[in-house]
């Protein structure tokens, strides 16, 4: 016992009432106090989830002031910073409970119990019970759920450990026997003056005891027969027997088991060379539970069959954990087949309903006789013994507290033991080690695959297997594309697959795809006998819904807004309103529900979809709240895009691309009252963003469209609005409206004073002006712009105007001009940081040292532009370094090297839509295929003159030598070739 015990350090203590003590004695603690102290203690050490706390009968709305009543109280008792909160849940150090030091001194004797040394192993158990104040621990305290469970467990600990230590007294007083040689008729000449005997006798007296208080509990029954005998003989230990029988009798009307029936033959015999244990047959293996037979092969899980392996030669516990539909189950059959030696036993638990059931259950799986007196548990580890056995515990996920306080209890007891589980969310454990299982690998493209292509990917190959099996007939080659989308479509979710692949015998594969994104309903699987939770994939979801809290439910089914994967910022953001609690995140992913990889988050699509299923009347509310967020993010990035910080901005915006359009399609369909000009606003924070990843059209576009919704909005949004319009419509090279939108942008900054947004727009101007080669009035914007921006101490935007300056020199001739600005510009970027400008600077000092005819020097700064803007991941700068690079190849005689990178360059600019820059890619290659194919070469001549007529831009004032040099050229080639005049074929420039 505890009580006379000087506390040296503050103490949690469990084994008793729940008391929290210090050196001066007890600490007093409020009710609700007391209760999370017991809770916590019991997990000493590990997070206790919100979810777990609740479930123990911890009171959410009054655990705020309860954590804070037991901090102050810890800290009392000299154990400041032991109660911990975290995100996901509340600790208090476990090397200050009592319960645990309990069960690391009994882990002790145990092991030195196992290896023969009763003396030491009798030290620890003592010092182990000694912890115990009384007999009923955590009394005093209502706990619930989890927590009743473990203080049951706790309880039924002391018990045994009572029993182990009783059993080590009667090996040492019959080893004692046993040395002497004399046959136990004579045990009073042999024991007398022997420890041994005032052992027995101390041991008979205590076990009367026990047995009065568990009467049907055969093992005191063995040991108060073995105690008898060595202390009092044959006939009070027959005496003994006679009295279990009739007990065993009257209360259940069965005979005592085998064991206690064999010890009493001995007793009667007087034979003690197996005492205190009984005689047993010859050492057996434990019965073997056959695995279950797959019907199909396991597809693509090599990689993921050896990590189980090698993981369950590491570990004892190993637990895979995926969504429903992974093939979770049928890869730990496949990982149980693989491993050598020990006998494997296979346990499914989908249908047991609690958790305190498992251990039952898993008896009544293995065949163990079902004995009132026996604990299931007990009954379990005397049935593995030392055996090296492999228990696979099926669907745990809806008894994560059961299996896990079960793995924990078996794995003590049975060194040879190792459990593979299978979960939608870890079991918590000690020194569990947890194997994801993700969905199928799937092709990188869904588009001019063959079906032999699909053959080497497992998720594609999946369905082709499936689909056959239930058509009786092959998928045509035809479908292989429609294959690939189908599979993406599913996110390569096993059950999805072979859910759709049973559609075959009815649909084509185009249909399927076609009609799963509407109707969930089309997967379901044909097969009557199939398990409820696996006939569809709404099914299994909701079979793990069901683990969760409604308002966590709720909060899941509002993830369905997001499109693709998401932070844990936005999915606070789509929370609130919920109910659900700030760890509802990290309780969708441990449920499988939702994937968790790097600080992003995502739901499978076939999750998604039914969880948008589930949204119904959420909706608005849900898209609102994503949208709202999206907006926030938007709009803090994009000032980083216009400012010194472009790739932290870049990032973001990257990250959640997927969810900034969906949020854009909301805000311009709904425009929620509570997100005023939402559309406005985001479609100009998306400007420059878009402007850097090449997507002008789709910007302009939301821009236009938001400008006309929102007549009447702010001032300086609509000039906001405005000036990004211009700017996209000038790189689209439609440069009437993007003077029309700079003009209307211009007159609303200097209507609200705005200078250095009037400077801005002046830039616009510029660079309009400068791509129809009206170079002076191009350097008197852009002039004014760097003026203001001295004006107005904007570092940045004076060097980002400078520099324009100095593109704009070069394109009109003026070299020394532009090397001097753009020189000072590389300097000054730089210094700013300002990633994309710097690279500009480079591009630019590149094209002048082309024009200047140093190719070695252009190739130089043009290959290291090219770097910089491909690492930032931005299309403008990439083609114009490409363009620029094969005019170097063109300058020194290298024509195939010069049409590669102008091909490259070609293929970004029609793809951002920048029709200027592709009008003089297109007269560059023509002087690539001049020689070779002259008739090519003036269809491309003729294609740029016609593209720079209908924009409005003339030939460049630098380019314009090479231009009309090529074009007399081909006059004079084709001057006898071609049917129509050559004038027509190719325009003067």
């Amino acid at each position: 016992m505890t009580d006379g015990l000087r506390v040296r350090q503050g103490q949690v203590r469990l084994l008793g009432p729940v008391e929290l003590a210090g050196q001066g004695g007890p600490v007093p603690l409020a009710t609700g106090a007391r209760r999370l102290l017991a809770v916590l203690g019991l997990r000493g050490g590990e997070i206790v989830g919100w979810a777990q706390l609740s479930e123990a009968g911890i009171d959410p709305v009054t655990l705020d002031r309860d954590a804070a009543a037991l901090a102050g109280g810890l800290a009392r008792a000299g154990l400041r910073g032991a109660l911990q909160t975290r995100a996901s849940g509340m600790r208090v150090a476990g090397r200050y409970v009592d319960a645990l030091r309990y069960q690391d001194e009994l882990r002790r004797a145990r092991s030195r119990r196992a290896a023969g040394d009763l003396s030491a192993a009798v030290a620890h158990y003592d010092r182990a019970l000694a912890r115990w104040r009384s007999e009923v621990p955590l009394d005093g305290v209502t706990l619930a759920g989890w927590a009743a469970t473990e203080a049951k467990r706790l309880r039924d600990s002391r018990t045994r450990a009572r029993e182990e230590r009783w059993d080590c007294l009667l090996r040492r007083a019959a080893d004692a026997i046993r040395a002497s040689g004399a046959p136990v008729a004579d045990r009073a000449a042999v024991l007398a003056g022997i420890q041994a005997t005032a052992a027995a006798e101390v041991a008979a007296a205590e076990l009367e005891a026990g047995v009065a208080r568990h009467p049907l509990r055969e093992r005191r029954w063995e040991l108060l027969l073995t105690a008898t005998l060595l202390s009092h003989g044959r006939a009070a230990a027959r005496s003994v027997f006679q009295r279990a029988v009739r007990t065993f009798a009257d209360q259940l009307g069965v005979e005592p088991g085998e064991r206690l029936r064999a010890l009493a033959a001995a007793a009667e015999r007087g034979d003690i060379a197996e005492l205190p244990e009984a005689p047993r047959p010859e050492p057996r293996a434990p019965r073997r539970v056959a695995l279950p037979v797959p019907l199909t092969s396991l597809l693509g899980r090599e990689a993921l069959l050896d990590d189980i392996g090698a993981r369950l030669a590491a570990h004892r516990l190993v637990t895979l954990v995926g969504p429903g539909g992974a093939g979770k189950t049928r890869l730990a059959i496949a990982a149980a087949r693989a491993e050598d030696g020990p006998v494997a036993w296979f346990v499914d638990l989908s249908v047991v309903e609690r958790p305190g059931l498992v251990p039952s259950t898993v008896a009544e799986t293995l065949g163990l006789r079902e004995d009132p007196g026996l604990d299931p548990l007990d009954a379990i580890a005397e049935e593995i013994g030392t055996h090296d056995v492999l228990l696979v515990l099926d669907n745990c996920e809806h008894l994560v507290t059961g299996c896990g306080e079960m793995a924990r209890e078996l794995l003590a007891r049975c060194p040879g033991l190792r459990i593979l589980a299978t979960s939608r969310a870890p079991l918590r454990a000690e020194d569990e080690s947890v194997v994801p299982v993700p969905p199928l690998p799937l092709p990188a493209t869904a588009a001019g695959l063959t079906l032999a292509d699909l053959a080497t990917h497992a998720a594609t190959r999946l369905f082709l297997e499936r689909a056959q099996a239930r058509s009786g007939r092959p998928v045509p080659e035809g479908s292989a594309d429609a294959v690939a989308q189908l599979c993406a479509e599913l996110d390569g979710l096993p059950l999805a697959i072979e859910l759709a692949a049973a559609r075959t015998p009815l649909l084509s594969v185009s249909e399927i795809v076609a009609r799963i994104r509407t109707d969930q309903r089309l997967l379901h699987s044909p097969d009557p006998t199939t398990p409820p939770r696996h006939r569809t994939v709404a099914a299994a979801v909701e079979s793990s819904l069901e683990q969760l809290t409604p308002d966590v439910q709720r909060f899941f089914d509002r993830l369905a807004v997001f499109a693709g994967s998401f932070d844990a910022a936005a999915a606070d953001a789509v929370r609130a309103g919920t109910g659900a609690d700030p760890t509802a995140l990290d309780q969708v992913v441990n449920a499988s529900l939702v994937e968790a990889n790097a600080g992003r988050y995502r739901l499978l699509m076939p999750i998604r979809r039914h969880a948008l299923a589930r949204l119904h009347a959420e909706v608005p509310a849900a898209r609102t709240a994503h949208a709202a967020h999206y907006l926030r993010v938007a709009e803090s990035a994009d000032a980083d895009l216009r400012g010194h910080a472009q790739e932290a901005g870049l990032s973001r915006l990257r990250a959640d691309a997927a969810n900034l359009r969906a949020a854009m399609a909301w805000l311009a369909e709904a425009r929620p009252t509570a997100v005023p000009y939402g559309d406005l606003r985001l479609a100009t924070a998306l400007a420059m963003f878009c402007r850097v990843e090449g997507h002008y059209r789709e910007a302009r576009g939301w821009l236009a469209a938001a400008l006309a919704r929102h007549p009447r909005a702010p001032a300086l949004l609509r000039g906001a609005a405005a000036a990004d319009a211009a700017m996209l419509a000038m790189l689209l090279c439609d440069y009437p409206a993007a003077a029309e939108y700079a003009g209307t942008a211009r007159a609303a900054y200097r209507a609200l004073g705005d200078r250095r947004a009037e400077a801005r727009v002046e830039m616009i101007l510029g660079s309009v002006a400068r791509e129809r080669a009206q170079y002076e009035a191009s350097a008197a914007h852009l002039d004014k712009a760097a003026a203001i921006y001295v004006e107005c101490g904007d570092e940045l935007g004076e060097a980002r105007a400078v520099q324009l300056r100095g593109f704009t020199a070069w394109l009109a001739g003026d070299f020394d001009r532009a090397e001097l600005r753009l020189r000072a510009c590389r300097r000054w970027f730089e210094r700013l940081g300002d990633a994309e400008a710097a690279a500009s600077a480079l591009m630019n000092l590149g094209a002048v040292a082309l024009y200047r005819g140093d190719t070695d020097r252009a190739t130089s700064l043009l290959d290291a532009a090219l770097e910089r803007y491909a690492a930032l991941g931005f299309p403008e700068g990439v083609g114009w370094a490409h363009n620029l690079r094969g005019l170097v190849e063109l300058r020194t005689g290298r024509a195939d090297r010069a049409e590669e990178h102008l091909a490259l360059s070609l293929a970004t600019h029609r793809k951002v839509g920048d029709r200027w820059r592709t009008a003089s890619v297109l007269e560059a290659l023509a002087e690539v295929h001049r020689r070779d194919d002259p008739t090519r070469a003036a269809e491309l001549l003729a294609d740029a003159g016609r593209i720079r007529e209908e924009i409005g831009a003339p030939v460049p004032a630098c380019e314009r030598p090479d231009t009309e040099a090529t074009a007399a050229a081909l006059r004079a080639a084709l001057a006898d070739r071609s049917p129509l005049p050559v004038r027509a074929l190719i325009p003067p420039v």
